[in-house]
């Protein structure tokens, strides 16, 4: 009778397990064009990461995905737009971080909980502090004391509740000094800023800087991983010149709440192939100095989560008093 009782109960447990695993397995999602929804303009970091996502993806789920560019508030318009979609698994958004710093300055009252979150592909730890070659600050410690010596006078070129905005506020309360974080807009703008002189000072992934520290109009003062970056060695971090300073952020994969999870278990699956693509690796790297990273449901939402609450804990480095 033991015996008998014992093989009930696993029969009843792999019963249990069974539908589950062979539903996604037998899920006939998609069955037509995929749309991603990019809350920026083309041609920039977040655009990038999701067209080179999309590209390596269409092989694997065996379907088109179109990519849909729609700018504004920065990112919450795109980022809604994809709220009011339809959950069929169809339209999806493309986003980072900024999500998170966009509902703690206000900007948004939305965040990562009113969406279905499912799978990063990028955890950017490519983060740079650089100034205009034009300027005199050769190292950090150089722009620290400028900065002590001469308060607000150093303009911080940022996007106004952005994550860039979070890293001018950062620097400040990391070394002590008084910068002016101004709202100098997008990526381009605040590269043309710095370019012009007008402002002096900036922080981005390595990739969105590249073609000027290339050229050598932007100088690179310090790394804000916790490591060295293996794709640029050369270049030590805040934290090795004495600033415990660190700034990164993941790009993620949303889709519409109430979407179901079995699509979403099998899109981040797919993600997690193409994290895996030595092609995919090498051609991220290239263009933006950065490695896939591979972040499954639970992790992702656990980290947002976390930081979130980081944000709203640390709201002064985002919200001027």
């Amino acid at each position: 009778m033991k015996k008998l009782t014992k093989l009930l109960a696993l029969l009843l447990t792999v019963m249990l397990v069974l539908p589950a695993a062979s539903a996604l397995a037998d899920t006939s999602w998609p069955e037509k064009t995929l749309k991603i929804i990019v809350p920026y303009k083309a041609g920039g970091d977040t655009d990038f990461h999701t067209r080179k996502l999309a590209e390596y993806l269409e092989p694997i789920l065996g379907q088109t995905i179109v990519v849909e560019n729609i700018e504004g508030a920065s990112g919450s318009i795109g980022m809604m737009e994809v709220m009011n979609a339809k959950p069929d698994g169809y339209t999806m958004l493309y986003f980072h971080e900024s999500m998170l710093t966009n509902n703690v300055t206000e900007i948004c009252e939305y965040t990562h909980n009113d969406l279905d979150v499912c799978a990063a592909s990028v955890v950017d730890d490519s983060y740079v502090l650089v100034v205009g070659s034009q300027t005199p600050y050769m190292t950090l410690d150089d722009l620290v004391a400028a900065a002590k010596e001469n308060p607000g006078d150093i303009a911080f070129a940022a996007s106004s509740g952005g994550y860039s905005y979070y890293i001018g506020r950062l620097l400040e309360e990391t070394t002590g000094i008084d910068l002016n974080v101004c709202d100098a807009g997008g990526t381009g703008a605040r590269n043309s800023a710095v370019l012009s002189g007008k402002m002096q000072v900036t922080a981005h992934v390595y990739g969105g800087l590249k073609p000027y520290i290339d050229s050598g109009e932007f100088r690179v003062l310090a790394a804000l991983g916790e490591e060295r970056n293996e794709l640029f060695p050369d270049i030590p971090t805040a934290r090795e010149q004495g600033y415990d300073m660190v700034g990164g952020r993941a790009y993620f994969l949303s889709f519409p709440k109430g979407t179901d999870p079995e699509i979403i278990a099998k899109m981040s699956a797919a993600i997690e192939e193409v994290c895996q693509n030595e092609q995919f690796i090498k051609e991220t790297q290239e263009a933006y100095m950065t490695t896939p990273s591979y972040l499954n449901t639970e992790d992702l939402q656990a980290r947002l989560d976390a930081n979130l609450a980081f944000f709203w804990d640390n709201v002064t480095l985002l919200v001027e008093e």
